[in-house]
This record gives C-alpha cells, sequence and structure tokens, in this order.
C-alpha cells in the first residue's frame, strides 16, 4: 500500500504587498537622509548628546537604513493592522502608533550610533601612549595639560571671554509667549549659567549649529608644552552659556555682533536661545592625535588627526575626567539605544500581530 506523500504548499516570504510597505519606508529614508546631508549643522538640541554623539553622515544613513528594516520586518513575517485584521478600529489611530513606535526605534539605533563612534574613540584613547608634554616626540599619544593660545585668543559669542575653539548654536522657540523666556524670577536676559536654559525651559522646534571657530593651541605641563591643530577634531566641548532671546528684544553684545556676521539668521528673527560652548585659556585638557616629526622649520611637534587614523579628540579635564567621560557615554547610549528600541520593535511586534489579541490556532 504505497504512501501518500502529504501537500506542500508553497508561500511567498514576502508578498507585492511587502515589497510595497519596504519601498514606502525606503522613501521615508532617503528624505530623512537628504535632510541630513542638505543641512548638516542641525543638532538636537540636548547638550549632553550634542557633545557626546559624534555620528557622521554615512554611519548616520547605514544606522537609519536598519532601523527602516527593523521596522518593517516584523509586518513581513506578520500582518498589517488594517481591514477587518486591524485591532484598533480606526487606522488612524494605528497609523499614530505606528509612527511613534518607528521613531523610537530609529532614536534607538542613533543612540547605538553613539555606542559605536564612542567605542571607537575610547579604544583610540586607551592604545595611545600617556605623554609629558615636553616629551613628545612622533606617533600616537595622549596628552593632558592647561590650554595656552599661541595667537590672538578668540572672542567666546556669548559670554565675551577668551577662547580658542568655540561653537555658537541657537534653539528656536515654538511658542512666543512662553512666560519662562520672560525673564521673571529665574534669570535675567543677556549671558546666563550653561543649565539656567535648558530644553526643559520652553517648547522648542529645531537647534542648529550657526558658527564654530577653532585656532591652534598648545598644551602645557611641567615638562613642557605641545602645540595642538585641532582641526578635523571631535570637539568634545562643554555648553558655558545660554542666551534666551525673545522676539523684538535685542541680544546682547558680543552676540549681537555675532549674528549681524552669520548668514544662517534673519535680522528680525530673534525668538531663540542661543548656547556657547568653549574652550578657554588655562582650562585643563586632554588631547588624543597623532604627534607629527619636527620639520626643519618646526620648533615644536605638533598633534594633529594624521593621515590614517581618525580618532582625534579633544576632551575638557585630565586624563581620568576623559577616560570617566567615555565610559558614562558609551553606558548611557547602550541603555538609550536599547530601551528605545526595545520598546519601538515591541509596539511595532504588537501591531503586526505577535500580540496577545492574535487569535491562535485552535482557539
Amino acid at each position: 500500500m504505497g504512501a501518500t506523500a502529504p501537500s506542500v504548499q508553497s508561500t511567498a516570504l514576502v508578498t507585492g504587498f511587502d515589497a510595497v510597505a519596504l519601498a514606502l519606508l525606503l522613501h521615508v529614508w532617503l528624505v530623512v537622509v537628504g535632510l541630513a546631508v542638505w543641512n548638516d549643522d542641525a543638532r538636537t538640541g540636548v547638550a549632553w548628546v550634542d557633545r557626546r554623539v559624534h555620528v557622521s553622515t554615512r554611519l548616520y544613513a547605514t544606522l537609519l537604513f536598519l532601523a527602516v528594516l527593523a521596522v518593517w520586518l516584523p509586518f513581513a513575517v506578520g500582518q498589517y493592522p488594517v481591514g477587518p485584521a486591524n485591532p484598533f478600529g480606526r487606522s488612524r489611530t494605528a497609523f499614530g502608533t505606528f509612527v511613534i513606535a518607528g521613531l523610537l526605534v530609529g532614536v534607538g539605533f542613533y543612540f547605538l550610533g553613539g555606542v559605536v563612534t564612542n567605542l571607537r574613540s575610547y579604544v583610540a584613547f586607551r592604545r595611545s601612549t600617556p605623554t609629558d608634554a615636553g616629551e613628545v616626540t612622533s606617533g600616537s599619544v595622549q596628552v593632558s595639560g592647561t590650554v595656552v593660545p599661541l595667537e590672538e585668543p578668540l572672542e567666546a559669542p556669548v559670554t565675551g571671554g577668551e577662547a580658542v575653539c568655540y561653537r555658537l548654536s541657537a534653539t528656536r522657540v515654538v511658542d512666543d509667549d512662553d512666560e519662562r523666556l520672560q525673564g521673571d524670577s529665574d534669570y535675567q536676559f543677556g549671558s546666563t549659567s550653561a543649565g539656567a536654559t535648558t530644553l526643559d525651559s520652553a517648547l522648542v522646534d529645531q537647534t542648529t549649529l550657526l558658527e564654530e571657530r577653532r585656532t591652534p593651541f598648545a598644551v602645557r605641563d611641567d615638562t613642557g608644552r605641545v602645540v595642538v591643530d585641532p582641526e578635523g577634531a571631535q570637539l568634545r566641548l562643554d555648553r558655558t552659556a545660554s542666551e534666551p532671546v525673545p522676539g523684538d528684544s535685542r541680544p546682547s553684545d558680543p552676540l549681537a555682533t555675532h549674528l549681524l556676521e552669520s548668514s544662517d539668521l534673519e535680522p528680525t528673527d530673534r525668538n531663540r536661545i542661543y548656547h556657547e560652548e568653549a574652550l578657554r585659556p588655562s582650562e585643563e585638557v586632554t588631547v588624543v592625535g597623532i604627534a607629527n616629526e619636527l620639520s626643519d622649520d618646526a620648533t615644536e611637534p605638533t598633534i594633529t588627526a594624521g593621515d590614517t587614523v581618525t580618532e582625534f579628540v579633544v576632551a575638557p579635564g585630565c586624563e581620568e575626567t576623559t577616560e570617566r567621560h567615555f565610559r558614562r557615554t558609551i553606558a548611557g547610549c547602550s541603555i538609550a539605544a536599547l530601551a528605545s528600541s526595545s520598546v519601538g520593535l515591541s509596539i511595532l511586534s504588537w501591531l503586526a500581530g505577535h500580540g496577545w489579541w492574535v487569535p491562535l490556532p485552535g482557539i
């Protein structure tokens, strides 16, 4: 008696609807990456993130592509919350939930980029040789000491103090009538402390880097000094001051002068919070980079990015402070990446039919 072979029903792993959904998500990916390339001065506005997370456009595009695949995959192997299978009853609710979950996944992958870049910098930091400034010759070095200007210092845009490197960024405020920008009991207009005005004090739209300037400086310790050319370095600067400027108010000097020289803002658009990050003379700093050999016309070695090594870091603080900075950054980015992506993927899996509301076979 011959055995009857069971019939096998072949099913496509990826249907035409799945391909259309992936194509739509890739269109979103192209738009977001294109905006990042077009406006590469955009920042998050969160001081902790802007100082510690430095993701290149190429890495950002790669991570966002992986995030798109992660968003699409639960539906490719499950179902879409549309039509009779929609447990919400309204497609608008399902779409809003999908958007929020997708954003959480994207944020998680962005912090994953922070983990990658900071691990790379931390490895370079650990592999570099701690060297006294006066003993630097050539090769990968790590030097800590105080900042000494080599030429006339720059003028910091908000505080007006001396600086060898600085950044000026602006956060646009959405609510023109926000009482917290009226300077009643918390602070008065003008230069404020770095923590006086943050994203917690106003509803914001976006933050943009307006100006960044760097000049060569020296790092000096008890043994001597070494020259640093900060061009191309990761500047992990602390926020040194902020100045809120509501509509119809004139910024204080020297901020007003810097804004007049900037082409990124219209003269009448002053409803913003301006942030300064600066590296000042006599401030303690740690530099990780490549020291070049002395040339015939050079009297001191110079630390630069080098020809092949991309990890060139300038960070305020001593060696122990810099190492603690890297460890906390890696831990913080890891926690943020895991928490954000896990919550987002859980919601997407639930939407795709991998949750409790899906009827199980035989029940």
